[in-house]
């Protein structure tokens, strides 16, 4: 068994189990055995590896079982957990009665990279926009940036790329799911970010927001004073639960808190009065991003980045894609693709960012969410909607009465359809579902994928797409 009261800088000989053989499994597994140990790596499901990444498991001499965990499973000293495995496994209970240790994959990849400064971003909306920006904020600086994370590159993979690298200032940076959060130990960024708290993954916490908040709120948990905490100021969970551990970094719009940056209609600017840019300036859209900016900027600014090059990466920066992306405008309506919206907070504040009346399609795999949350934003800047997947049916019980309502079932070119047909010239027709998207696509950046597709077929049919 693996003594966890102090991090094992060293893996050698030990039995180590990676439940979950995706890619933050996968690379978990090689980071470990590369530390010496022996890894299995398991999964419940039949999964396929792909085979360059197979061959490098075969290579190292990573065991693999998927299709179900075998006894060998138990046996280990350690395991380690990829995110999207429940807490109520059986595995995991199997596990805990034999009292062995379980931990995140980020904890594994956290042991090994004890001189490189961490910043860590969490919240339930914006995580991966502000992730990219602090990367690109620290590309072309006296750092080396890594970024991954939940945002696609797990951590693991990370420590394995830079340990290739003889840069004397590593940083990496990590987007981080509360699933990630669930099981560190001693994982402690240098500086750790919190953007927003708002309903989501409630079928996961049994609909308890405090152990939603909870979860979130571990990634300040082993931070100390020399430490930062960077968060939204304006969010009334957040401020009424701040930690006492770290230095705390307000980073909000409307708070009357002294702040670094902050914001009125023309500009960003800092609290000597120096513009950092002009809002006209910036690419990406909403209130939403100002707060993304905000913790950005707050961020680069603890590691001295100097002003110009805030300024123009800024800029320069553009919107990522499946977030309020847009895709083209055909016969004067434009198409937005925001298929990063899983929750009703982040379809709230994508419905305000636009002036124009929307044609909003909705629905997906239902994640316990409130659909009520919507009513006000529908009122003020929806035309109509459009249903899909499979929360159609409760996203109408809830919206009936407020707005016109289609079905288009589980198709999306039925959806695009219906939005052609009801879509007047000014209009936008928005993909912002609210739900995940597992009921029709494999994840949320295939379900965007296909609207982007079907809306350039769209565009290229009428000759139309400027």
């Amino acid at each position: 068994m693996i003594n966890l009261t102090s991090i094992p800088f060293t893996l050698a000989g030990q039995k180590i189990t990676v439940l979950g053989a995706r890619r933050s499994g996968i690379y978990a597994a090689l980071l470990a055995r590369s530390k010496g140990a022996q890894v299995l790596l398991s999964d419940i499901e039949t999964v396929t590896i792909d085979d360059r990444l197979a061959l490098a498991l075969a290579v190292a001499g990573v065991k693999i079982e998927t299709g179900g965990h075998s006894p060998a499973a138990q046996d280990c000293d350690l395991a380690v957990l990829s995110p999207g495995i429940p807490n109520n496994a059986p595995i995991l209970q199997s596990l805990a009665e034999k009292r062995i240790p379980v931990i995140a994959e980020v904890e594994l990849a956290y042991w090994f990279c004890p001189t490189a400064d961490i910043i860590a971003v969490t919240g339930s909306n914006g995580k991966t926009t502000t992730t990219t920006l602090i990367q690109a904020l620290f590309k072309g600086t006296a750092y080396e940036p890594y970024c991954g994370g939940n945002i696609g590159t797990a951590f693991s993979q990370l420590i394995l790329e830079a340990e290739k690298s003889l840069h004397p200032r590593k940083i990496f940076i990590l987007e981080l799911s509360s699933f990630q959060l669930e099981k560190i130990v001693h994982f402690r960024p240098k500086v750790s970010v919190i953007l927003n708290i708002t309903p989501d993954h409630m079928d996961r916490y049994e609909h308890s927001m405090e152990l939603y908040l909870s979860a979130k709120l571990r990634i300040t948990r082993n931070q100390q004073k020399n430490d930062y905490y960077v968060y939204n100021d304006d969010d009334a969970l957040l401020l009424s639960h701040l930690p006492q551990n770290c230095t705390l970094i307000p980073a909000g719009l409307y708070s009357s808190s002294a702040k670094r940056f902050l914001v009125d209609p023309q500009r960003i600017f800092s609290d000597t009065n120096q513009t950092i840019i002009e809002r006209e300036r910036l690419a990406i859209l909403g209130e939403h991003n100002l707060y993304n900016i905000l913790a950005a900027l707050n961020t680069a600014w603890l590691f001295g980045l100097d002003v110009t090059h805030l300024t123009q990466t800024l800029t320069d920066f553009r919107p990522i894609e499946h977030r309020l992306e847009y895709v083209a405008t055909i016969k004067g309506v434009e198409y937005y693709n925001d298929s990063k919206a899983t929750n009703t907070d982040a379809v709230n504040y994508a419905l305000r960012s636009f002036q124009k009346p929307i044609v909003l399609i909705l629905g997906g795999k239902d994640k316990d969410s409130d659909f009520s949350l919507l009513i006000p934003e529908i009122k003020r800047h929806v035309r109509e909607v459009i249903l899909i997947g499979k929360a159609a049916s409760k996203i109408k019980a809830a919206l009936a009465g407020v707005v016109r309502l289609h079905e288009a079932g589980y198709s999306m070119p039925k959806a695009l359809e219906i939005a052609r047909a009801i879509a007047q010239v000014g209009d936008v027709v928005l993909l912002s579902p609210a739900c995940a998207s597992f009921d029709m696509f494999d994840n949320y950046e295939h379900r965007g994928q296909v609207f982007k597709e079907i809306v350039m077929h769209l565009a290229q049919e009428t000759g139309n797409a400027g």
